[in-house]
């Protein structure tokens, strides 16, 4: 599995998160990461958890839930498509995490600490706009999809 993924640099360059970054850049993180496999019902971050790194999904499901107030999971999206992104709030607020995020199959994930990140961006100073860029647009299409979520709920 390493070597397919470090083979495939196409795998972070058609992720959201890394688009328009070199090729250089491109292997310099494939180098950082880390791969980590979960099974079925393997918690990957949990809410509250201090956010120290972002993940890709390269293979598999994954859930995103969270607690209301009566303490009852409740789940917010699901995660399927490959190079789709999480835990990015860390890079600007590496405080407790928002949700936690769970396997729903057997998935693989490519993790990104924040100290990799940091060193990456000492390396390479001009991918940081770009992969912060990146993550605005990716946050502004969920705030999108929320505001309609949250206006079809309010209109029933």
């Amino acid at each position: 599995m390493e070597a397919e993924i470090g083979a495939s640099n196409v795998f972070l360059r058609d992720s959201p998160l890394f688009r328009s970054l070199e090729g250089a850049e491109i292997s310099r993180l494939v180098e950082l990461s880390e791969i980590q496999e979960y099974s079925p019902g393997d918690t990957v971050v949990a809410e509250g958890s201090m956010g120290d790194a972002i993940f890709l999904l390269y293979d598999g499901e994954l859930s995103v839930h969270t607690l209301d107030a009566d303490g009852r999971d409740i789940m917010l999206a699901q995660v399927h498509s490959q190079g789709a992104f999480f835990g990015e709030i860390a890079l600007a607020d590496p405080g407790p995490r928002s949700a936690t995020v769970r396997a729903d199959g057997d998935s693989v994930l490519l993790m990104l600490s924040l100290e990799a990140l940091e060193a990456f961006f000492g390396e390479f100073a001009d991918a940081e706009v770009v992969i912060l860029r990146n993550i605005a647009r990716v946050l502004a299409q969920r705030l999108r999809e929320s505001n309609v979520l949250v206006a079809s709920i309010a209109s029933h």
